[in-house]
């Protein structure tokens, strides 16, 4: 371009900057190019392909360039334990039911659940999160879409860009049977606004920091950081990294011989035609390694070293409206029971509040072999509790169950009060119970000190309310006052409705109390036993009751798996 000619494109784009038709963002944004991880916003992502095709920097959405992790050095065990416990993350561990032989209950085979792919990766909402998806202790994944901008030209402070855009997904694999983990890692969508940028390298590391030991993380030599052309990362668009942990003398102060690793991907574009270079770094994921002996299954499963995602804290899972899992019915009953209405149970105590529910406190596992003291003294309390509790009754075929467990420092003895509940249930679920929960400790590497959530999946009511048997006075279709339909249990999937009180061949509809506006009907002909979806409102109301003779007729509304 001639002196003449590169003076009138400077003298438009002065011009174009003084009228407003390039923006401050534009003209301010940073001429050697960035790497950036766009915010997991559908519509701000497609703002910034647009704007990257259009060779603009998509600084002006306000997305900053990416920050690179920083290493923090080693922490004592108390501090990392201490950090998994304060996790908000939960997951619901799910296995299938134990299994009756001629032996007595034994546990059902162990299954992983991984997460299989990365379509089951993105399909849940945390996976872009500042903290990922946990699914469970052995599978976690991580997906967030990358941008690069590699610098073309700059005139007068306003530069034009080429860019390579892409989804990057990576799925993390714990282990049940030895102290190593592997990182799964995939690029899609790769998308480049010019054919130079095909020839660029892309390399991607994963990068690790021993937390305890120095030998907490140890990469695998077979499996490097891979770096590849994006031409060859399209033909092949995946890779994997496998890390160990070299196990500590055990100690008093770690008898799991416990280790800690935290790991993120660190992705490095280079194009040497532009001299452009630049890295950016993923979130930071943690993973506990372990060599805890006790991780048995009766008759003969034995996990004696384990790697597991510990920002997670684990549900204990009780499907019992399920029919396979009908021998846990009387347990698990038991225990919802004792959760929800602590001031009801056996033995009474004034102000009473049982632990362990989701979203309110957690059960901490108590390894009874290192802690035998403590556990023979909850035991004994419970046989005390049930002696004075059902001393009168026929306990034949039947046991005494207690919640919380025994192997938990929140037991009868341990918790320090009498926040416990007894029951009589049968001792074929009672045993079904007992082997269920041994096994899963094994199955979920619950270590001695490990805090958990117990979630029974049964019917829950949550609202009651009164209908008279025709529309109120001066009413159209209203027959009751409004009700709320609120804190439904995460495993609820419908709505049941039932009559307990009048006629109980009543029909009615479900409106919703709108001010100032026209009432809407949210579920039509309603009876006894209806199953619905999910609606949630503070504004409900009976309306248009059928089949009542007029007389008036008590619902209860149960959120259902």
């Amino acid at each position: 371009m001639s002196r003449f000619y590169r003076h009138i494109v400077l003298a438009v784009l002065l011009l174009f900057s003084v009228m407003g038709m390039i923006s401050p963002a534009q003209a301010q944004s940073a001429s050697n190019g960035g790497g950036y991880w766009l915010p997991n916003d559908k519509g701000k992502i497609e703002k910034a392909t647009k704007l990257m095709k259009q060779g603009k920097s998509v600084e002006e959405l306000g997305i900053k360039q990416d920050q690179i992790q920083q290493k923090e050095g080693i922490q004592t065990l108390d501090e990392l334990i201490k950090e998994d416990q304060q996790s908000n993350a939960t997951y619901r561990a799910n296995m299938a039911p134990p299994v009756k032989t001629a032996a007595g209950w034994t546990p059902p085979e162990f299954d992983y659940d991984h997460i299989l792919t990365t379509e089951e990766c993105r399909r849940s909402p945390d996976s872009s999160s500042e903290t990922g998806y946990i699914k469970n202790r052995y599978s976690f994944c991580w997906s967030h879409v990358a941008t690069y901008q590699v610098p073309v030209k700059c005139i007068g402070g306003f530069c034009f860009y080429e860019g390579v855009q892409f989804q990057f997904t990576e799925i993390g694999y714990g282990s049940n049977q030895s102290r190593k983990m592997r990182v799964y890692y995939t690029l899609d969508d790769i998308l480049v606004t010019h054919p130079s940028l095909n020839g660029a390298k892309l390399k991607i590391d994963m990068v690790c920091e021993s937390k305890v030991n120095a030998s907490d993380c140890k990469e695998d030599p077979d499996y490097p950081p891979t770096e590849r052309t994006i031409a060859q990362w399209k033909n092949t668009n995946f890779s994997t990294e496998i890390f160990t942990s070299e196990a500590p003398p055990p100690t008093d102060a770690n008898p799991d011989q416990l280790g800690y690793m935290e790991f993120w991907p660190k992705l490095t574009l280079t194009h040497a035609p532009r001299k452009f270079k630049k890295s950016i770094d993923g979130i930071k994921q943690t993973v506990r390694y372990d060599s805890a002996k006790y991780m048995f299954a009766f008759p003969d499963q034995y996990f004696w070293q384990g790697a597991v995602f510990s920002k997670a804290t684990p549900i204990f899972n009780v499907p019992i409206t399920k029919p396979e899992f009908s021998m846990l019915a009387e347990a698990g009953q038991h225990w919802k029971f004792a959760m929800d209405h602590p001031e009801q149970t056996k033995p009474q105590m004034v102000g009473k509040k049982i632990p362990g529910g989701v979203g309110d406190s957690t059960l901490t596992r108590m390894y009874t072999k290192r802690h035998p003291d403590e556990y023979n003294r909850n035991r004994s309390k419970t046989r005390r509790t049930c002696d004075r509790e059902f001393g009168d009754e026929d306990r034949t075929g039947k046991d005494c169950d207690e919640y919380p467990f025994a192997s938990t420092w929140e037991g009868s003895s341990t918790n320090g009060s009498d926040n416990f509940s007894v029951s009589l249930i049968s001792s074929d679920s009672n045993q079904a119970a007992g082997t269920w929960l041994a096994t899963w400790y094994a199955y979920d590497r619950v270590l001695d000190g490990d805090q958990f959530h117990v979630q029974v999946e049964a019917p829950e009511k949550i609202a009651t309310i009164r209908s008279e048997g025709q529309p109120q006075d001066d009413q159209d279709h209203r027959s009751s006052d409004n009700f709320s339909i609120q804190n439904i249990p995460s495993y609820a999937t419908k709505l049941q409705w039932k009559i307990v009180d009048g006629p109980t061949d009543a029909k009615f509809d479900v409106m919703k109390d709108i001010s100032f506006g026209i009432d809407e009907t949210i579920f039509y002909d309603l009876q006894d036993g209806s199953e619905t979806e999910i609606e949630t409102s503070e504004d409900l109301y009976i309306a248009n009751p059928e089949n009542t003779n007029g007389e008036s007729f008590t619902v209860e509304v149960y959120a259902i798996p």
